[in-house]
């Protein structure tokens, strides 16, 4: 509920345009080396010195026309979902958390799920009100955090503001009459639902023209 200060992370929701969300823009990358975060539900990921991990403290990438994608850390999209064989059960699990130094820890073959598609639609809770008026304004986002009972992350939005540096731009806000639904959310509620996607630039591989 957007009176409720309920973060959930970037919750897929679909396309740019009308594609529901099918879970089949998923990408499957495979972890051979330790994560230094934690990797939840619903949280972001990046791809650093070769091997993905839970983001941190981590910076967006500029949306500047001739900013490029940092060489040793790049957001590389959502995380949703996890498998891997358990250290102590010794059967394949799938999950939404993958602990730090998993491989450390004895967790083999390591899979995590990132949406990676720039056109992918997120509904993210705002850590603050967010009116109608803000649609088309960007997002900053917290630092990762989750919780390891449920798995998912807290990550929550906050802002608007007209900063192209800022990493998620406001689509459309959630609420009854929109095309996403919404149930009891409404614009300008106490923490907001928002439907964004990534901005040009933010995300790795992202080759899109400035709009």
């Amino acid at each position: 509920m957007a009176l409720t200060s309920t973060p959930y992370g970037l919750r897929p929701i679909g396309a740019s345009g009308s594609a529901p969300y099918s879970g089949g823009t998923s990408q499957a990358y495979r972890i051979t080396q330790n994560n230094t975060n934690a990797i939840f539900t619903n949280g972001w990921v990046t791809m650093n010195a070769g091997k993905v991990d839970g983001s941190s403290a981590v910076a967006p990438v500029s949306t500047a026309e001739t900013a490029a994608p940092s060489a040793t850390q790049t957001v590389l999209g959502v995380v949703t979902g996890i498998q891997y064989t358990d250290p102590i059960l010794k059967y394949t699990l799938f999950a939404q958390y993958l602990p730090a130094s998993a491989v450390t820890a004895g967790y083999t073959n390591i899979i995590v799920f990132v949406t990676t598609d720039v056109r992918q639609l997120y509904m993210i809770q705002a850590d603050a009100a967010i009116l109608q008026a803000s649609i088309g304004l960007n997002l900053d986002m917290s630092v990762e955090t989750g919780v390891i009972t449920t798995g998912l992350s807290t990550i929550s939005a906050s802002g608007p503001a007209a900063t192209i540096t800022l990493p998620l731009k406001i689509i459309d806000l959630v609420n009854q009459s929109s095309l996403f639904g919404g149930g009891l959310s409404a614009p300008g509620d106490a923490f907001t639902d928002c439907i964004v996607r990534f901005n040009r630039g933010v995300l790795h591989g992202d080759l899109r023209q400035a709009v």
